[in-house]
């Protein structure tokens, strides 16, 4: 390959990755990754310049194969083994809370061992960060802790939990917190700054050197790929879906118990076993005792 034509394939590329900011879970992953800049990550977003990471994992899966199972953003444990949990939530969620909940309860799960008692439960920081202020306060930051109101006193709980709701749309009370937040939204490559110069560094790597170009290349390109093959399973469920519906339709009056389950499957090999007994049935009842 001429050497023009390498030159301008990584110009076209580097034009695609300039696009990533750090409001993408993609990208962002890859940059944390990097202990160093997600140290400081939480360092800002936790305002305590103590904290020092052993440890950190970004897009991490907790399976749960009986249950919902939960992939956390970035997961990153203390010297102490502590854990904080940052979560990067731009499209509006229906319950945030909610969601909050759960990863709280699914990372307690994943490191209590068997017959371990409760107190040895590490504390955990989650931290959530959204585009819009849906907590509706007109603040940048919100810190949430479980407290009992008791007639002269407050009193911390003390279980260990403890939530950061951040959004970009107003500012917080502190100058580091929002010019990190500010940076999240641009990304350049080039930026100086001396409160978190080491996520500046892994921006930088990612956006304009060969490597790491290739790198988020060779991602977005895997992530189109299975998005469109994701594409064509859900085509070909919904497809086999109607087919069903259409086959019993004809049999009689569907319930909409029925109607719903059917609608709900995923597993594309219960699908066929359904089509295969709507098919061969006379009536509904006869479908219902094939199942």
């Amino acid at each position: 390959m001429k050497k023009e034509t390498v030159i301008t394939i990584f110009e076209e590329q580097k034009k695609c990755v300039a696009e990533y900011q750090l409001t993408s879970d993609l990208f962002a992953g890859k940059v944390f990754e990097d202990l160093g800049a997600a140290q400081e990550l939480c360092r800002i977003l936790l305002q305590d310049d103590d904290i020092i990471l052993q440890s950190v994992r970004t897009q991490y899966v907790l399976r749960n194969l009986e249950n919902h199972s939960v992939e956390l953003d970035i997961l990153a444990e203390d010297i102490a083994g502590n854990l904080i949990d940052i979560e990067i939530q731009m499209y509006r969620e229906k319950a945030p809370f909610k969601r909050s909940r759960y990863y709280q309860s699914g990372i307690d799960m994943s490191i209590l061992e068997k017959g371990k008692p409760y107190y040895m439960l590490p504390d955990v920081t989650i931290i959530y960060l959204t585009k819009e202020d849906f907590i509706g306060g007109k603040k940048g930051c919100y810190n949430i802790d479980r407290k009992s109101d008791g007639e002269e006193m407050t009193i911390c709980l003390g279980n260990g939990l403890h939530e950061k709701y951040y959004n970009l749309e107003f500012p917080t009370d502190d100058i580091r917190v929002n010019e990190l937040l500010h940076y999240f939204q641009y990304s350049e490559p080039f930026y100086e700054t001396a409160y978190f110069p080491r996520i500046v560094e892994r921006v930088s790597y990612y956006k304009t050197e060969k490597e790491g170009v290739a790198i988020m290349c060779e991602i977005a390109d895997r992530i189109r790929r299975e998005g469109r093959e994701e594409g064509r399973m859900i085509g070909r469920m919904e497809g086999k879906i109607e087919d069903i519906l259409e086959l019993l339709e004809e049999l009689g009056k569907i319930p909409q118990w029925m109607t719903a389950r059917i609608c709900q499957e995923t597993d594309q090999e219960q699908l066929r076993k359904w089509h295969k007994c709507a098919a061969k049935a006379s009536n509904i009842e006869e479908f219902l005792h094939n199942l």
